[in-house]
C-alpha cells in the first residue's frame, strides 16, 4: 500500500484568512500538503467585508467572493463545513468534529476568527437584536427592512457603536429606507480613525442624509414589544427612549481563543503568535482575527492577508526542511523567511458615499514628544485634511471630501520617508507625484 508522502494540514476555520492561506499553498507548491478546512458555516469562504455593502444593496452574494466548491474538489482539498471542531489532542495530533468526524494533522493552523461584541444588558436576546456578522444575517436585516417603504409600518433602527461597521451598517438600513439613529459612546463617530474636527464633518452630513446621532451614550436596556418577544425600544442612560423594531449592535469583535485555551497555549487578549505565526507548540499556528502579534489585534482585511502570505512560506520551509520552531536563534534561514511587519492601516468609509480617509497617528503613543500637526479647510467645498508629524517624518494623515491625495500620503507614511516639503505645500492639493 502506498503511504502519502504528504504533510496533513488541518485548517480551523474557513473565513477570508484560511481561504487567502489554501490559496497562496496551492500557488507556491500545488500537492504539498494533504489539507483538511473545517468551518461551522455551511459557505465556504466568503469576504465579510462586503456584507455591508451587500445590506446596502449595492452588491449581491455573487460578489462576496465565495469560493467555488469546485474549486477545493479541483485542488484535492477536503472541505469539511457545517461542522465545527469541538476538541484537539496535541499529543496524538488529532481532532474531533461536533459531528464526530476525527482528522489527524501534522500541522494545525487556528483561523478561528472572531465573534462579535454584544451588550451585557437586559434585552439583548430579544427578537430584532442583531450584529451583522455573517451573510445570514445580512440577510436577516434585508429581510426586516423589506417592509420599510410601507407608511403603515413603524420600521426603525438603532445602531449601536459609532465606528465604521456601525456608520456602514447605519448607511446600508437608510439606504433601505429605514428611519436610523446611531448611538455612541465617544464624543464624534469614527472617533479611533478621525479628530475631532473631520468627526463633526461627518456627524454633520450623517444628519443630512437622515442618520441621527446620538454621542456619548449610555445604553440600559431593550424594551420589548407588548408580547414580550421582539426589541420596541432602546432605553439611555438620561432616560431617552429610542424606538426601534430593529437594533443592530455595532461593538467591534472578540478573538475566537476557545480551542486555544483548551489546548494550554498561550492566550492574552487574542492567540499570542509570534512574526512568523508560530503559537507556544512549533506545531500550531494561528492566524487572522484570533491571533495577536506583540501587542496587535487584527480586524482588517490587509494585515490578514500579510499573516496568510507568511504564513504560507512558514510551512512549506517546515514541510521542506524538516525545521520545528524558526527562531533568529536556532535557524539561518529566520532572516530571509517573510515575517509580519506591521503598517500603518489606512481607513476609508465605504458605503455611505461619504469619502472619508485615515490612516497613522494622530497622537504619540509612547508619551514621547507631542505630535505636531497642520490642516486645511475648505469652508465652501466642506473639505478637509489634516497630517501629524514627528521630527520631519509624516506619520499621520485625515482627509474628509477630497481625499485624492490619500495614496500619495499613505506611501510617504509607510516608507517612513521624511516630508521635504514644507507643511503647508505638503496639505496642498493635488501634492501627488509619481511614484
Amino acid at each position: 500500500m502506498l503511504v502519502s508522502s504528504r504533510k496533513r494540514l488541518l485548517i480551523v476555520g474557513h473565513g477570508m484568512a484560511a481561504t487567502r492561506l489554501v490559496r497562496d499553498l496551492e500557488e507556491k507548491s500545488p500537492g504539498q500538503f494533504a489539507i483538511t478546512i473545517v468551518g461551522d458555516e455551511k459557505l465556504g469562504g466568503y469576504n465579510r467585508v462586503l456584507l455591508s455593502s451587500l445590506l446596502a444593496g449595492e452588491s449581491d452574494e455573487a460578489s462576496l467572493g465565495m469560493q467555488d466548491q469546485s474549486w477545493y474538489r479541483q485542488h484535492d482539498i477536503q472541505l469539511i463545513a457545517g461542522d465545527a471542531v469541538s476538541g484537539i489532542d496535541l499529543g496524538r495530533q488529532s481532532a474531533m468534529t461536533e459531528s464526530g468526524l476525527k482528522l489527524n494533522w501534522d500541522y494545525l493552523v487556528l483561523a478561528t476568527g472572531s465573534r462579535a461584541a454584544r451588550l451585557p444588558i437586559p434585552g439583548s436576546d430579544l427578537e430584532g437584536v442583531m450584529t451583522l456578522r455573517t451573510l445570514q444575517e445580512a440577510k436577516q436585516l434585508i429581510a426586516r427592512s423589506r417592509d420599510a417603504g410601507n407608511p403603515e409600518s413603524d420600521n426603525e433602527a438603532v445602531v449601536v457603536g459609532g465606528g465604521l461597521l456601525g456608520l456602514e451598517a447605519a448607511c446600508a438600513l437608510r439606504a433601505r429606507g429605514m428611519q436610523v439613529t446611531v448611538v455612541h459612546n465617544e464624543s464624534w463617530p469614527m472617533n479611533r480613525q478621525l479628530d475631532g474636527e473631520a468627526g463633526e464633518l461627518l456627524r454633520r452630513t450623517l444628519d443630512q442624509r437622515g442618520i441621527g446621532f446620538i454621542p456619548e451614550a449610555n445604553c440600559v436596556r431593550f424594551e420589548s414589544d407588548a408580547r414580550g418577544e421582539t426589541v420596541s425600544a432602546l432605553l439611555l442612560a438620561d432616560d431617552r427612549r429610542l424606538p426601534c423594531t430593529t437594533a443592530v449592535m455595532a461593538l467591534g469583535i472578540i478573538p475566537e481563543v476557545s480551542l486555544a485555551r483548551q489546548l494550554d497555549l498561550v492566550v492574552e487578549r487574542a492567540i499570542v503568535v509570534d512574526k512568523w505565526l508560530q503559537t507556544s507548540d512549533e506545531r500550531v499556528f494561528a492566524l487572522g482575527e484570533c491571533c495577536q502579534i506583540e501587542s496587535e489585534l487584527f480586524g482588517l482585511v490587509a494585515p490578514i492577508y500579510q499573516q496568510a502570505d507568511i504564513l504560507s512560506a512558514v510551512l512549506l520551509y517546515k514541510a521542506t526542511t524538516g525545521a520545528e520552531r524558526i527562531s533568529p536563534d536556532v535557524d539561518d534561514h529566520a532572516s530571509v523567511l517573510p515575517h509580519y511587519q506591521r503598517q500603518p492601516l489606512p481607513t476609508r468609509l465605504k458605503v455611505s458615499g461619504v469619502d472619508v480617509f485615515s490612516a497613522g497617528m494622530m497622537a504619540s503613543p509612547d508619551n514621547s514628544a507631542p505630535l505636531r500637526s497642520m490642516a486645511m479647510r475648505d469652508g465652501r467645498t466642506g473639505h478637509y485634511r489634516r497630517l501629524w508629524w514627528r521630527g520631519n517624518q509624516l506619520v499621520g494623515a485625515v482627509m474628509f471630501g477630497d481625499i485624492g491625495d490619500s495614496s500619495h500620503y499613505l506611501r510617504l507614511i509607510e516608507e517612513g520617508c521624511s516630508a521635504d516639503s514644507s507643511p503647508a505645500t505638503l496639505l496642498a492639493p493635488s501634492t501627488r507625484v509619481a511614484s
